[in-house]
């Protein structure tokens, strides 16, 4: 299976130079010229600049319009990148990973998914964006809302990381944001190692396609690692994999639609009774009561991972908070704007114009006006 990471923005360039260290295709596009030289990963040659004509490769400083508009001028060249990067061998999944409250991502990450969609019809196109913490305010909310809206008549799956999270532990800022980053590309890089390998029984690529293929609804990936002489119920791990915090997103798992289940380990702790056991509890769960499973016992193997992919998920905390904010400030403030245009008509109202005021003042003076170009003239040559 081949997936093509492309970051927008520059917390979609950081997450995808992480996935570049793990030996995956990835691409960067940005508006800010030193946010593509910071990264360490992805080649050089791979780095995309756009709106340089725009913004003079400073970046859109949070403005999503100017996003847009960087990544509308410049799709030409993005996409030719794009498609000397694919050849002749088929993409089965573009991720797109970027910032949801941010300039570049939030604007520019739609716009591209449109053209891939249009351009790599049989590839789906799945988003990849982490969302802004509250305390980033309201215009960051208003961005993410918006572009949530727009990619789900695009994409064909949503996997939505809450920055939230980042206040959870006591790491440094730099820190935490590292943490997220690595756990996205952590679960996703795990899933897709699986994929198209041989096991007793295969999660192929067609498989993982079904089920992102979510009608633009939410996604999430759960994990679950442990050393193998440690783990005491394969079934509690399996259940932890999709009841734990998934990619970072407060969401009912219990509203999906489809699942995958990928389990990797030793063969002696690979217990028939004890996966179905807990594949059970998650079809049970589920409301599309769909789930589709990959088993892989490797005897070179002393650890247990377990990947679990939720998507058409439709009932999320962490979205609804996010749209149900926006709305209400968008309410807000065109009430507020009516209200200043009203106030302002009336406080102006009934005021006359200058001929009103100051009837037959334009014939007060009927001798010529000075020559002033003329003096000005003069004086130039004075100078001279």
């Amino acid at each position: 299976m081949r997936a093509l990471i492309i970051g927008v923005g520059q917390c979609g360039t950081k997450i995808a130079d992480l996935f570049s260290l793990v030996d995956f295709e990835a691409l960067a596009i940005n508006t800010s010229k030193g946010d593509l030289d910071y990264l360490r990963y992805i080649p050089p040659e791979r780095r995309i600049l756009i709106g340089e004509s725009l913004t003079g490769g400073k970046g859109v400083n949070a403005n999503p319009i100017l996003g847009r508009e960087a990544m509308k001028r410049d799709l030409p060249m993005v996409m030719k990148k794009i498609n000397s990067v694919v050849g002749y061998e088929d993409v089965d999944i573009f991720f797109l990973t970027f910032g949801f409250g941010g300039g570049t991502g939030a604007g520019g990450t739609p716009v591209l998914a449109e053209a891939l969609k249009e351009e790599y019809p049989d590839s789906l196109v799945v988003a990849i964006g982490a969302l802004p913490l509250r305390e980033e305010g309201i215009r960051p909310t208003i961005n993410a809302a918006i572009t949530i809206d727009k990619l789900s008549k695009i994409a064909d799956s949503i996997i939505a990381i809450d920055n939230n999270k980042l206040k959870e532990g006591n790491d440094d800022i730099s820190r935490a944001y590292e943490r997220i980053n690595y756990t996205i590309v952590e679960r996703i890089a795990s899933l897709l190692a699986l994929v198209d390998v041989p096991g007793e029984q295969t999660l192929d690529a067609s498989d993982l396609k079904f089920v992102l293929k979510a009608f633009g609804s939410f996604a999430t990936v759960g994990y679950a690692k442990a050393d193998a002489g440690k783990v005491r119920s394969l079934s509690r791990l399996i259940i932890k994999s999709f009841e734990s915090e998934g990619l970072y997103l407060e969401a009912n798992i219990e509203s999906a639609l489809y699942g995958l289940v990928a389990i990797h380990g030793p063969p002696e702790v690979l217990k028939a009774n004890e996966i179905f056991e807990a594949l059970d509890y998650l079809t049970g769960k589920i409301r599309g009561k769909q789930i589709f499973r990959g088993f892989y016992p490797d005897p070179k193997e002393r650890e247990v991972e377990v990947v679990t992919l939720l998507s058409g998920i439709y009932e999320s905390k962490s979205i609804e908070e996010i749209v149900r904010t926006a709305k209400a400030y968008a309410r807000s403030f065109m009430r507020a704007k009516e209200e200043a245009e009203t106030k302002k008509k009336e406080l102006l109202s009934g005021l006359p114009d200058f001929d009103d005021v100051y009837p037959g003042q334009t014939e007060l003076y009927d001798g010529p006006f000075p020559d002033v170009g003329g003096k000005a003239e003069k004086m130039g040559r004075r100078e001279e």
